[in-house]
């Protein structure tokens, strides 16, 4: 029987479909048998921006009159950037890749939910990387303030709507964070308020990672975040920005992820 979900949200950029993999790996090498009682639900919100990203490439890099360098490098800013400013671009619209990304969350959760039917306390533990941090950040916030694919909740029962806004949430783990860019240039920065006493955050970045950011500091709403830096990676990525990459496999984040596990188990 299932007893505890756990769900994911991958970062920017090109995903692959098992960005979780080294994380997965992780957690069965120290929960063992117990593995079996989590709801492993992995969010695959990228298709919904990828799709256009793939178009835009083959317009521009098809064009024989196109003259452009470095092509890697422009595809990788192309599929990592771009996926930030199209989410905020159709948040402010209400439609979209925005919605998509949240319907992809909230499709997860029902999926959880329904394997923890026989469970009195469905208690919920979310680890998001890098833009999945924003993404996550954007839904407890629709949820708290019924905004978006929160406002018309009719034919969900009371029980579901609860678990599906989040309100058993007990621990957030956020990883090479990047919210403080996209509430960079507002005057008044507000956080998500907490869904219950209980509820924890860890926000994890390496101070090599120049995408990944405390977020305490970024006003009292904030507060609610315990930051930690860590140093993530191994010899050739740990003292760079490829270090943005490493934190699925990190020590760091599993040992404390599996310890919140461990103790929902019981």
């Amino acid at each position: 029987m299932k007893k505890v979900a756990l769900v994911t949200l991958h970062g920017m950029g090109k995903i692959k479909p098992n960005y979780f993999g080294d994380l997965e790996k992780g957690l069965k090498k120290r929960l063992g048998d117990r593995w079996s009682q989590i709801s492993f639900q992995n969010v695959q919100y990228a298709p919904a921006m990828q799709k256009p990203q793939d178009a835009l490439w083959k317009d521009v890099n098809g064009e024989p009159n196109n003259d452009i360098d470095s092509s890697r490098l422009r595809k990788f800013f192309l599929y990592s950037f771009s996926d930030a400013s199209s989410l905020e671009h159709s948040a402010q619209r209400g439609e979209g890749t925005y919605l998509a990304a949240q319907k992809a969350i909230q499709m997860k959760l029902k999926r959880a939910y329904r394997d923890l039917k026989n469970v009195n306390d469905k208690h919920v533990v979310i680890i998001a990387q890098s833009l999945g941090c924003q993404v996550i950040s954007n839904y407890l916030w629709d949820a708290q303030k019924g905004k978006n694919i929160f406002k018309n909740t009719d034919g969900i029962a009371p029980d579901e709507l609860k678990f599906l806004k989040l309100k058993s949430l007990k621990h957030l783990i956020t990883t090479g964070c990047n919210i403080p860019i996209f509430v960079g240039g507002m005057t008044t920065r507000k956080c998500f308020s907490k869904p219950h006493g209980d509820f924890k955050w860890d926000n994890y970045y390496d101070p090599d990672d120049a995408l990944g950011w405390p977020v305490r500091q970024l006003g009292k709403t904030f507060e609610i975040a315990n930051d930690h830096d860590i140093n993530a990676g191994g010899l050739i990525t740990s003292w760079n920005p490829l270090s943005h990459g490493q934190y699925w496999s990190d020590r760091n984040v599993i040992k404390p992820l599996s310890n919140t596990l461990e103790g929902l188990l019981g």
